[in-house]
């Protein structure tokens, strides 16, 4: 089989085509992902919003950079689930006796995530508007903000994929997006730090979450640290070495025993 990288590419393209049919024939899927996170704006924006004390910057706008996180953790919860159908079914082993780079079966679930939940990025986005969210970066301050979320999009892409890999179960492999959530509720995604007891401050100021919510916080207005942007990054990075490399120690997806 040729295995050089334009074909291992063009397969991957193709098995991303696959996913995202499925992806936009799931309407339950669509409406989950989308939701969820709408259903937590809302309720922390106009019923909880009034009792946080966040400075000068409005409620809404200090809420949508975690309300984000949230909407891409939702949607990647649902490629862990079908990487793993595609292991616990024999998918993937049906998918090694053809003439397709092993590298693509798991290459084209990613693709099609990253893809499909970039636009339910944009729709939380459109409905975070209407809701009183005023960003005003400069070019700059943009630049950071979208590559911070397609950098989320794939390590949290990434992340999922190692989960479903190495799951047992459907179920089992949707778990991760329910730790990645636990750490966003312990960050400074709803609330400064600064209000938090000091063990749980500790805590959410040294966990991954919070620089990449300040450094979002920061780049949608123009007021970029570097040192919490390039923090952001790096744990970013991290994610997508660390599970990137248990997803290859997994095997790309053998049949379960």
């Amino acid at each position: 089989m040729n295995s050089s990288p334009m074909v291992a590419i063009s397969n991957t393209m193709v098995l991303s085509g696959r996913m995202l049919k499925h992806n936009i024939r799931s309407v339950d899927t669509i409406m989950t992902v989308v939701a969820m996170p709408l259903m937590i704006m809302l309720a922390f924006v106009f019923v909880l919003g009034g009792a946080m004390q966040t400075g000068p910057m409005r409620y809404v706008d200090y809420v949508v950079p975690v309300v984000l996180l949230f909407c891409i953790a939702s949607g990647v919860s649902y490629t862990a689930f079908r990487i793993n159908q595609d292991v616990t079914t024999g998918m993937f082993d049906r998918f090694r006796t053809m003439p397709i780079a092993r590298s693509a079966m798991v290459g084209g679930h990613i693709v099609a995530s990253v893809v499909s939940n970039a636009a339910s990025v944009v729709i939380i986005l459109v409905f975070a508007l209407l809701f009183g969210y005023r960003p005003h970066a400069g070019v700059v301050g943009w630049l950071v903000m979208v590559a911070l979320l397609l950098a989320t999009l794939v390590s949290f892409t990434v992340m999922g994929a190692a989960f479903g890999l190495l799951a047992k179960t459907n179920e089992g492999a949707g778990m991760f997006s329910y730790l990645v959530m636990g750490l966003l509720f312990v960050s400074s995604g709803f609330a400064p730090t600064s209000s938090m007891k000091a063990g749980r401050r500790a805590f959410a100021d040294h966990q991954p979450m919070t620089p990449i919510i300040n450094a979002m916080r920061g780049a949608q207005f123009g007021q970029i640290d570097a040192g919490t942007t390039w923090l952001a990054f790096g744990w970013l990075a991290a994610m997508v070495v660390v599970f990137a490399v248990l997803a290859a120690l997994a095997g790309g997806g053998g049949k379960k025993r």
